[in-house]
């Protein structure tokens, strides 16, 4: 073996090893630094962590805050329809309470439901508040229509949520009171009071057609 052969085996060797970690490295890099690309056309951002610090920002901040005036959406979605008797039939057609509502809403319900409305309702929704049957009041409120009457009993949902955002007759509006969550809250305590009471009537009648049956 010449002396130019010996001399190239350890140049091709290192070369070789250079190339191996050349690859190899190539298969690694920080996933927030993408590195460089040729003509990327602006396709890749520099990656930031939620609350990591950000230095493109004055306050190097990289979670920014919500643009002002921005509504969340979720329940909190705001209500299109219009204080008029068009937007009153269109809640009811096309406004409807959210899914998977649960125990603790029924619970956030009949806490908000007797701080605002069993003083007309009354606690049971019989519309005998204590601001309408109430000896010691002077002049009692005109009573409001009882939940169990068969109009309200088949009112849309859409329609008392409309009722109680912007408020119906002598009613107030509690829109400003309370907020989209809570008021689904309070329709939803309600109807669980109307179904009740459907359940008793039901109940009732089948008892008494069990009662007027003839014996064999």
């Amino acid at each position: 073996m010449t002396g130019k052969q010996r001399a190239y085996q350890p140049t091709m060797a290192i070369g070789t090893a250079l190339l191996l970690v050349g690859l190899w490295s190539s298969c690694y890099y920080p996933r927030s630094k993408p590195g460089w690309e040729y003509m990327p056309d602006m396709a890749h951002g520099t990656a930031y962590e939620t609350y990591s610090i950000n230095p493109f920002f004055a306050d190097s901040m990289a979670s920014r805050p919500a643009v002002p005036r921005s509504i969340p959406r979720g329940p909190y979605q705001p209500f299109h329809f219009s204080k008029t008797p068009q937007g009153y039939d269109s809640a009811g057609k096309h406004w409807f309470m959210p899914v998977g509502m649960d125990e603790e809403d029924l619970k956030a319900g009949q806490h908000h439901y007797v701080i605002y409305c069993a003083v007309c309702h009354g606690p049971e929704g019989k519309a005998n508040g204590s601001i309408v049957e109430n000896p010691n009041v002077v002049n009692p409120y005109p009573p409001p229509p009882s939940y169990f009457r068969e109009d309200i009993l088949n009112l849309p949902e859409g329609k008392m949520y409309y009722s109680i955002y912007y408020g119906k007759n002598l009613m107030g509006a509690y829109g400003k009171v309370l907020n989209p969550e809570e008021i689904w809250q309070v329709v939803y305590y309600v109807k669980s009071l109307q179904k009740k009471y459907l359940d008793s009537v039901q109940a009732a009648a089948a008892s008494s057609a069990a009662a007027s049956t003839p014996k064999p």
